[in-house]
């Protein structure tokens, strides 16, 4: 008896976690891009198939710097959250992200990444225009991009779809954010064949950003005064742009070389 009420405690806490970075006021990455930068133009597009409102992003002023942001967007409200898709990208979304490291690449300007998805979208006629495909060629630019990269974790983020813009040289996240493999609905329907044991899954998961800040996967976690970003979002949006411009600081003066070639071993050597 003592092991079900234990077990029981530790999946609402765990699913508690995930709701908590659900909250539906936490900064989304439109508001803090508008925040921290100065002059942001948004650029749109993939150059082949359309514009996905679940990726935003343009050139930028942060820090006295130029710079391209690109953020995944989930809404604010019911209208927003519908034209964005619930911040579930399509593949041109991922395309677009791609232009635009690749034009921020062109013109040695840094790239900074604000994640909150809770995964790629998973629709047939994303699956017919090459989901997978896209998140991998996302997955190899960011590798190999010759400009230093920053990734934020806002909320969520779950599964590729995070990680196509989290391949970074410095990856921080907000500490009530959560960082995992798939989101727990997903995971208890192919695991369990029962999305309702989500806290289950949860509980296994340990999706909160604190594992993966362990495991060195989150090299910084950005602090959120009680009871969350979602009550404190202008302080949380400025100790980001802090973070931001301190690490943006430090990889600008590493060799690109030198900047390279620490990105790839640091993720050919993840999980090892």
């Amino acid at each position: 008896m003592t092991t079900t009420i234990e077990t029981t405690e530790r999946e609402r806490v765990a699913f508690a976690a995930v709701e908590l970075a659900r909250h539906p006021d936490r900064p989304r990455a439109q508001q803090v891009i508008a925040a921290i930068t100065g002059g942001w133009t948004e650029l749109r597009g993939d150059r082949l198939f359309g514009d996905d409102r679940a990726v935003v992003g343009g050139p930028a002023r942060l820090g006295g710097r130029s710079v391209m942001v690109i953020g995944q967007e989930k809404g604010t409200d019911p209208m927003t959250r519908a034209l964005h898709n619930f911040g579930m990208p399509h593949p041109e979304g991922y395309r677009k992200a791609v232009r635009l490291m690749r034009q921020a690449e062109k013109f040695s300007m840094p790239v900074v990444c604000l994640v909150d998805t809770p995964a790629a979208h998973a629709g047939i006629g994303a699956e017919e225009r090459g989901q997978a495909w896209a998140i991998a060629d996302a997955l190899l630019c960011m590798l190999g991009l010759r400009t230093p990269t920053v990734s934020v974790v806002l909320s969520e983020g779950g599964s590729g779809g995070a990680l196509a813009l989290a391949l970074a040289d410095r990856v921080l996240a907000l500490e009530n954010a959560v960082y995992t493999v798939a989101p727990p609905e997903t995971c208890a329907a192919i695991l369990y064949r029962d999305a309702g044991q989500r806290a289950r899954a949860a509980a296994a998961l340990r999706p909160g950003v604190e594992t993966a800040h362990r495991i060195g996967l989150v090299d910084e976690l950005i602090p959120e005064p009680p009871p969350g970003a979602h009550a404190h979002a202008p302080l949380v949006i400025a100790a980001i742009r802090g973070a931001v411009i301190r690490n943006l600081d430090e990889l600008c003066k590493i060799p690109i070389d030198e900047l390279v070639a620490r990105r790839q071993r640091r993720y050919r050597a993840a999980g090892g």
